[in-house]
């Protein structure tokens, strides 16, 4: 049975402790030096507002950038080396998109970054509120609920590297990527349930029961109304997240049928010196952080085969 304690002052909100909108936002001639640090070491994220919207696409993004460089310097975010991310309904164009660039519901998840900030440029007709939830918080209901899965998630799992591995490395992370971590007295969070079952799958280590009970447990908790604060990003805001504590997700969407209306939000990572003592093997790439480029190579892992094949281990996604 796992027996870790930690400081649990931050980053063990709830939705309730958050009514009023006022009390996690601030404006963009802010100090932004106090935003960092409550995304580094206070409630773990912060929505800036006030982006420039009435210029161009371009212009916005430039405005996002800047103010993205405030808070850490920019990682790469796939192999092919983009540092700008544009969060969109990709169905049409790519038959097996990445999860983020279609309109289904995501689950709460961490991507493999320090920060994660995501502008909003345009909102869907429908849909596509955002959801945060604090990693501690799960941590701590798994600990009432069920404290001999800790052990599970602890120890942690192999990930898939969905083809942006490089020459020299293998297609799945050789080591476990722990999903929760104990650094200095403070708990950090790393999770992604379908990279994880990519990842046993292609390595012919299967999830037993007891994994699949664990993760399942996690998805409850972290899916719970109680402890998730859902909002919608207005045109102009930008949320930075502490990816290290907070887990992100949104529901689905529909867009409007117009093409420029489509729902539209620009996608940073960002690391800092300093930012968090975290264990090495919260990268997936041992290079650096993010996604080192690799010319020539994209991701080319099929979930939509994954969640159909696996929907245990995988746990399953509607409208796959």
């Amino acid at each position: 049975m796992n027996t870790r304690t930690h400081d649990s002052a931050s980053f063990a909100w709830k939705a309730g402790s958050f009514p009023d909108p006022s009390a996690y936002t601030v404006a963009l001639d802010s100090d932004l030096s106090k935003a960092y640090e409550e995304v580094r070491s206070g409630r773990g994220f912060v929505v800036v507002r006030g982006l420039p919207i009435d210029g161009s696409l371009e212009n916005f993004i430039g405005a996002v950038r800047a103010l993205g460089n405030r808070f850490g310097h920019l990682l790469s975010q796939n192999a092919q080396g983009e540092m700008v991310g544009h969060v969109v309904d990709a169905t049409a164009e790519d038959p097996t998109p990445r999860m983020y660039r279609s309109n289904l519901e995501l689950r709460p998840h961490n991507d493999i970054t320090a920060m994660i900030s995501l502008a909003c440029w345009h909102k869907s007709q429908s849909g596509g509120a955002s959801m945060i939830v604090s990693g501690v918080a799960v941590h701590d209901e798994i600990r009432r609920r069920a404290p001999r899965l800790l052990e599970r998630l602890y120890r942690g799992y192999h990930y898939h590297r969905l083809g942006e591995e490089g020459p020299d490395e293998e297609p799945t992370t050789p080591y476990r990527t722990p999903v929760f971590a104990m650094r200095g007295g403070q708990l950090s969070c790393r999770y992604q349930r379908a990279g994880i079952a990519a990842g046993h799958r292609d390595r012919g280590v299967p999830l037993d029961a007891e994994d699949i009970e664990a993760l399942n447990l996690f998805d409850e908790v972290a899916k719970a109304p109680e402890n998730r604060l859902s909002f919608y990003l207005e045109r102009g805001d930008m949320i930075v997240i502490n990816n290290y504590t907070v887990m992100h997700a949104r529901t689905e969407f529909r867009n409007f049928p117009e093409p420029e209306r489509q729902r539209r939000l620009i996608r940073l990572w960002l690391d800092a010196p300093g930012f968090r003592d975290v264990p090495p093997e919260f990268r997936l790439f041992p290079a650096a952080n993010g996604v080192p480029r690799q010319a020539g190579k994209r991701a080319s892992f099929d979930f939509r085969k994954l969640y159909a094949e696996d929907p245990v281990a995988s746990g399953g996604v509607p409208k796959l």
